[in-house]
């Protein structure tokens, strides 16, 4: 059988589905619990965080349910993956089976073109895609995935697509997700250096971030720059793209943190996300009490001022003690943090991800047919993450 006669009957057979419904969400949280929820949380605690996160400003902007299902007598009968065939009628939850499924969360994003022009629009960026193990090994997660992106593509001022491979790095390279560099610094809070911050504590004259207006507003002007940046002579004849954060977008990570603590009964919940000393030096942090690490998610650390580098990092080293996370990561880390200055100071290793392996799709629309070539991807942070 050709590759477009195995298509067409697996178009025939399934439809690719935006699940609308609370209760098909539900479902598609209960197949996942085992492999994502547990053990960490009981199913009653997995559905409460994946509710949480659904209700977010940032959820409610612009992410969607996907599913791949098999028709039924209740499914439309309209062309595979056209509007017509995408809804979620005729699903019986608990009783149709939900083969794959996934989410998408649109991101802000910009993206320069070879001859300069610079397009801003929505990035989709993927979470993790969960397949029934009685349906694996049977192509379904790639046949779900390749007509997603062709889904994705058609979206207002869509732009690009992002995810994270948890299952090394050539599954999603081959399906137009294209691997990128997933480096990471990490400060293990009970190596020696590490624990005397802890000992000695650090309070800061900082400015303190919190999920608000103001926080919104600092990184509106944040991304004005990181624009500036993209449209100098250093990217001539070379493609860019970047995310840009939002106060609701660091949010959705940020509230899981609260969650965990809550749960895990700690006297107070994090509120702080961040500290500022000024527009070239912040951090901003999520508490990832899962992993037992306090993830930078976005952060400039200056070149010319390693003192301030220092501080900020000093801030979360302690914020990462006080609710007794193990280390504090960085993605895509600076060369600043390679400083003498810092090594001396703190215990930071550089090493390569093995999961969480930033992949990058830009839709063709955008780009010059034929190339092959990796676009340059700015902010590739942790807060991109989903």
């Amino acid at each position: 059988m050709s590759v477009v006669m195995a298509v067409n009957a697996l178009e025939a057979r399934y439809r690719l589905v935006e699940l609308e419904r609370e209760e098909l969400k539900i479902q598609c949280k209960v197949d996942d619990f085992h492999q994502w929820g547990a053990p960490a949380l009981d199913a009653a605690g997995y559905q409460q965080k994946e509710a949480l996160q659904r209700a977010t400003p940032h959820s409610k902007r612009g992410s969607i349910f996907w599913a791949l299902v098999e028709r039924n007598a209740a499914s439309s009968q309209g062309s595979f993956g056209e509007d017509s065939d995408v809804n979620d009628e005729g699903i019986v939850p608990g009783v149709d089976l939900i083969l794959c499924h996934c989410e998408s969360h649109m991101f802000d994003c910009v993206f320069r073109k070879r001859n300069g022009e610079i397009v801003h629009g929505y990035s989709h960026h993927i979470g993790s895609v969960f397949t029934l193990p009685s349906h694996r090994g049977q192509g379904l997660a790639r046949f779900f995935l390749t007509s997603l992106a062709k889904r994705l593509a058609k979206r207002p001022d869509a732009v690009g697509s992002v995810l994270y491979s948890d299952i090394g790095p050539t599954f999603y390279d081959t399906l137009g997700w294209r691997l990128h560099s997933s480096d990471m610094a990490e400060l293990n809070l009970a190596s020696p250096k590490n624990m005397k911050v802890v000992q000695e504590g650090h309070t800061d004259s900082a400015a303190p971030l919190y999920l608000d207006e103001a926080l919104d507003a600092f990184l509106a002007v944040d991304n004005k720059r990181l624009e500036t940046e993209m449209r100098t002579s250093a990217y001539n004849g070379k493609e860019v793209f970047a995310p840009l954060p939002t106060r609701d977008s660091i949010e959705w990570q940020f509230c899981l943190g609260q969650l965990y603590a809550k749960l895990r009964g700690f006297p107070t919940v994090p509120k702080q996300c961040g500290l500022k000393i000024y527009e070239d030096a912040f951090v901003i942090w999520c508490h990832n009490l899962k992993e037992s690490t306090l993830y930078i998610v976005h952060a400039r650390f200056p070149a010319d001022d390693p003192d301030a580098t220092i501080r900020l990092l000093r801030a979360a080293i302690v914020e990462a003690a006080k609710y007794n996370l193990q280390s504090v990561a960085i993605w895509d880390p600076s060369a600043a943090l390679l400083d003498n200055a810092i090594t001396t100071t703190f215990d930071i290793v550089k090493t390569d991800r093995e999961d969480s392996l930033s992949s990058l799709m830009v839709f063709n629309q955008h780009r010059e047919e034929a190339t092959l070539d990796l676009p340059i991807w700015l902010n590739n942070e942790k807060m991109a993450w989903v």
